[in-house]
This record gives C-alpha cells, sequence and structure tokens, in this order.
C-alpha cells in the first residue's frame, strides 16, 4: 500500500518511511540559477512550505553528506546534484508557535524558538551553546552565534532557513495592531532579528537565506532590516514549486489507486473541483493543487483500501486556519471589505492591482485587501488585465469557506444564531421526498432577520449570496451559484456530493424582489420559467439524474411563487 505523507514535513521522515514524494528537487537547482541569494517565497497555509524547507535543509547540510545518496538518490536533483549540495551549516528558525496574546508573550516565543534554532546548530556543528541563553535579545543571540563561528574558524558559510516567518504577525495585526506595529518598528525586536542576519552577510558568515510565509504584510518591516531579500513569490518559473500540478495529481492518483473499481477520471475531475486552480504568476497557464487537501482527500479515499469518499472534504485543519487568517478582514474598512468580498462571489472574478508588499505607513485600500486575499490562498490569479491583475475563486473549498464565513457575519450582525439542524432538515425533505416547502421556511425566515438596511443596500445578488451562505453549513449538496448552462447563468444547482445520494437533485431559478415591485411578479415569473426550461434543455442538464426544477421568487420576505418546471 502507498503511503501518503498527509501532515508529514520531515523530509528525512518521508524518505525514512517510506512515504510518496512528489519530486520537486529540481527546484533546488532552479533556485540556485537565480541572480538572488537571499530568498523570500510566500505560498498559502498548508501549501507545502515546511516539507520544502526541510528538504532544503537535508539537502545543503553538510553534516548530512553521508546520507545524501540514501536522501536525493533516487530523485532529478540526486542523479544531476549541484555543487553547492552538503556544502553549508544550516541555521534553521520556525515561528510558527508564538503564543502572540501579548507583546510581552510574543517577545519570549520569539527569543525561545531563536534559541531553539542556535542550540540544535551548536549541536549539528560542536560549538558551545550554554552561555547564549542569558543574552536577552533575539539580535543580539544571533550576533553572537556569528562571533562564535568567526572564532572557532568553521570552513563552511551558513545557509539559514525560516519557515512561516510572518505567522505569529498575522495573528497579532488581527488582534492588536498597536502592538504588532512596536515589534516591528526601527526599535522592535523583528526588525533587528533581521538586521542582526544582514550583518552576517557583509561579514560572509551567512552566504544564502530561503524564508517561507503567507503574506507579505511585515515584508516592510523585515525588508527593512534586512533590505537585501528577494521577494520571488511570484516568479513564473517557481509556480509549481509547490503544491502539485495537474499531472503529478493524477500520478499520484494512479499510483495510489490502481484498484479503485469505479472512473479514476471522476475522482479526479472531483480533486479538481475541490483543491485544483491556484496560480501564483499571471503568466503562467497551470493551475496548481492544494496539495494538504489533495493529500487528505486520497488518505481518506484509500483508507483500509475501501475507496470511500470521505464525509468531510474539506480537511478541518484546513477550515480552522481560514478561520484565524479571516480575522485579517478587519484591516481597513471593513464594510469596503465585506462588499468587495460580495463582488467575488457573486461576479466570480474581481480585479486589483497587485501589492507586494503592505505598509501600515499608508491607508490599507481596495487593492491591498484583494491583494491579501490572493496571498492567503481565498483568491488566484485568472489572468493579466493590463496593468492590473483579474483574480478568481480557485476552487470549491475556498468558496464554502467564505460562504460559511459570510454566514457567521450574518449571525453576528443580527444577532441570531443559525440553526444548522433546521437547514439540514430542509435540505434532507428535498432530497429525499422533492418538498421544498421547509426550504421555503427557512428563506422566509432569513429574510425577515435581514435589516431594512441591507435590503435598501443590497440587491438581489445579495440575498441570493445569503441564501448560498445558509445552505453551506451542510453536507448534503454540493451547491452551486449561477452555474452556466447552455449560455446562461441558473441561481442554484444543488448537485449530488459522494458519498450522499439524494433522491433528487436541483435546479432552482431564485429571484428577489422588494415589496414596491409586486406589481412586476407576473412578468418576472414568465420570464425565470422561460430561463430555467432553457436550462433544463440543455445536454449538461439532461445527463443529471433525477435533476428537478423549480422556479422561486420571494417578495419582501414571503414567497409568492414556488412552481416546477420542466424542460
Amino acid at each position: 500500500m502507498i503511503k501518503l505523507p498527509y501532515g508529514i514535513s520531515n523530509f528525512e521522515k518521508l524518505i525514512n518511511d517510506g512515504y510518496y514524494f512528489v519530486d520537486k528537487t529540481l527546484y533546488i537547482n532552479e533556485l540556485e540559477n537565480l541572480n538572488e541569494s537571499y530568498i523570500i517565497f510566500l505560498r498559502p497555509r498548508r501549501f507545502g512550505k515546511s516539507l520544502f524547507v526541510s528538504m532544503l535543509s537535508y539537502y545543503y547540510d553538510v553534516a548530512r553528506k553521508e546520507k545524501f545518496t540514501h536522501l536525493f538518490g533516487k530523485f532529478a536533483i540526486g542523479k544531476q546534484p549541484t555543487k553547492k549540495a552538503n556544502k553549508y551549516l544550516i541555521l534553521n528558525f520556525d515561528f510558527s508557535q508564538i503564543d502572540t496574546q501579548t507583546k510581552e508573550t510574543a517577545f519570549t516565543d520569539f527569543r525561545k524558538n531563536v534559541l531553539i534554532g542556535v542550540k540544535k546548530f551548536c549541536l549539528q556543528y560542536e560549538l558551545t551553546y550554554e552561555y547564549f541563553e542569558n543574552i536577552d535579545k533575539p539580535a543580539n543571540i544571533i550576533k553572537t552565534l556569528f562571533v562564535s563561528i568567526q572564532e572557532t574558524k568553521l570552513r563552511h558559510k551558513i545557509y539559514i532557513l525560516i519557515d512561516e516567518y510572518d505567522h505569529f504577525a498575522n495573528e497579532m495585526l488581527s488582534s492588536d495592531p498597536n502592538a504588532f506595529s512596536d515589534i516591528v518598528s526601527r526599535t522592535g525586536f523583528v526588525r533587528k532579528f533581521y538586521e542582526s542576519i544582514k550583518y552576517g552577510t557583509y561579514d560572509g558568515i551567512v552566504d544564502r537565506m530561503f524564508v517561507t510565509g503567507v503574506t507579505p504584510i511585515t515584508l516592510d518591516s523585515m525588508t527593512s532590516g534586512f533590505n537585501i531579500a528577494q521577494n520571488d513569490t511570484l516568479d513564473e518559473d517557481l509556480n509549481a514549486m509547490m503544491g502539485f500540478t495537474e499531472s503529478e495529481t493524477r500520478r499520484l492518483l494512479q499510483t495510489t489507486c490502481r484498484d479503485y473499481p469505479g472512473d479514476i477520471d471522476d475522482l479526479f475531475k472531483m480533486m479538481k473541483d475541490y483543491y485544483n486552480g491556484y496560480c501564483f504568476n499571471q503568466n503562467s497557464s497551470e493551475r496548481i493543487f492544494n496539495p494538504d487537501m489533495a493529500l487528505y482527500f486520497l488518505n481518506h479515499l484509500t483508507k483500509g483500501h475501501k475507496y470511500r469518499i470521505p464525509k468531510q472534504l474539506i480537511d478541518t485543519n484546513i477550515s480552522s486556519d481560514y478561520s484565524k487568517i479571516a480575522r485579517l478582514f478587519q484591516l481597513g474598512n471593513l464594510e469596503l471589505n465585506l462588499e468587495t468580498l460580495n463582488e467575488l462571489i457573486i461576479e466570480k472574478n474581481i480585479s486589483a492591482q497587485l501589492t507586494a508588499e503592505f505598509s501600515l505607513q499608508k491607508e490599507f485600500d481596495r487593492d491591498d485587501f484583494i491583494s491579501l486575499l490572493f496571498y492567503m490562498g481565498i483568491i488566484t490569479i485568472k489572468q493579466a488585465a493590463l496593468a492590473r491583475i483579474n483574480f478568481c475563486v480557485p476552487n470549491y473549498v475556498v468558496t464554502q469557506l467564505y460562504l460559511k464565513y459570510f454566514a457567521r457575519v450574518i449571525e453576528d450582525r443580527h444577532q441570531i444564531k443559525l440553526k444548522t439542524d433546521t437547514i439540514s432538515s430542509a435540505l434532507e425533505a428535498m432530497a429525499l421526498h422533492n418538498n421544498l416547502a421547509p426550504f421555503i421556511k427557512v428563506v422566509e425566515e432569513l429574510l425577515k432577520v435581514l435589516s431594512f438596511q441591507d435590503f435598501k443596500r443590497f440587491d438581489e445578488k445579495y440575498i441570493k449570496v445569503a441564501i448560498v451562505s445558509y445552505l453551506s453549513l451542510t453536507n448534503l449538496y454540493f451547491i452551486k451559484s449561477e452555474y452556466e448552462l447552455g449560455g446562461g447563468y441558473v441561481d442554484l444547482l444543488l448537485l449530488t456530493r459522494p458519498p450522499v445520494i439524494p433522491n433528487y437533485q436541483f435546479a432552482i431559478e431564485l429571484k428577489y424582489m422588494k415589496k414596491s415591485e409586486g406589481n412586476q411578479l407576473s412578468k418576472r415569473k414568465r420570464a425565470a420559467i422561460t430561463q430555467l426550461k432553457g436550462y433544463l434543455a440543455t445536454k449538461e442538464a439532461r445527463s443529471m439524474s433525477n435533476l428537478r426544477g423549480y422556479t422561486l421568487i420571494f417578495v419582501g420576505d414571503e414567497c409568492r411563487v414556488c412552481e416546477a418546471v420542466h424542460e
């Protein structure tokens, strides 16, 4: 049985324990061929950053030279190693586990993580460690280490690897912006830490550095202290350096599911819908799978050779990460940010000029917010648009995460508690008995709690997003909003979502009218029915088993039309 490396971030463990490895070693050569020695590389959460950093550590570490053939021999870089293989002292830092409750706890944990990195370095290369514990400031710990290296005359230079450089800073920024400003200020401990690393490059002690993170929010402050680093996040040649390409994913699927009794192509399509779609360069046509999501799916699918589609197609770890990141939506103007999110989910794409790094010295504007969504993996590059970039939602998982966030916004604003069990019961009535009455009641209750201001400010599209957000709280159907059929866009599709197989699927034209527009009801009804008949007549719709069509029209908070529609 193929062992899938879900959650594995240590390269040596992955190789020793026989886990499947998607070979990314050729990118070691790509990185060396760049003109930059000090590289910053950003990708969304759970995109393989830690494993890649671990791979670099084992490849370049002089102390692991005897393990080179075992670890890399069967991969691309092992067959053609670079001259820099096993030529460095590795200084490794991981800033993902830092308590950000206060500025003081952040400093304490940051210092502790620096000490951990230095201690491992000293143990690996037989340097004295004890006196580092008495040094208070992280920057001084680094400076003292460099002096110690010079005094011992170690023959090799240092390669610094920093994983999740921004993790704690992002959390602090979302909860305490003033504390964040302090730690990255000219005298803050974060900036001073990177300044100390820069001194090491001047002395020739530090030859290379590779830094990973998610957002460039801390970059302005970091690069002020370390202004010789190059951000290669958007490099076209590095688009697929982390994550899985379509060919890599298909190969992985075929390898792990050799005796799958069903159609492999159907599995691959499901994975594409849920986990594919990322692109990090406007000139690249290659779309990337989130590796954590893909491995999560395959790990559950192949467990015990039972080949059962996981009931939860969204990894709970991903949901947890994005709920934390959503706090960053508070940056700048929350109302404008929410309107931007609504536009994205309604129109399916949005344009902006991508911000390379954020500065707290200027107002956080719409382009900044859209750029933040890109770095977080909420949206991805669709195509270039002159000086701007068109972005889109990459996949269904991210759409669901956003819709659940929007549902919570409704909950908070109107001080209500969403009743997931009621929504589930309503969809079960549809799925089992083709009965829309409970669903209509749920929508009517939702419309009642939405304030008059919401109705005045937002149009029918906003109401549709609110309804779809409600539906996203259940896992019964694969919910598609504004889905293209026959040259038009059906308002709502409720499709089979394995492993659950409902008796019915639904195509719904969902219209909302203000009470003042009630005299147009007959006209809107005829138009909606005509539209839906056209959608149902398409080849794709005909291929959907047990598909039922309905026109629903709500006037104010009341459903005035519920009519079954046939082709």
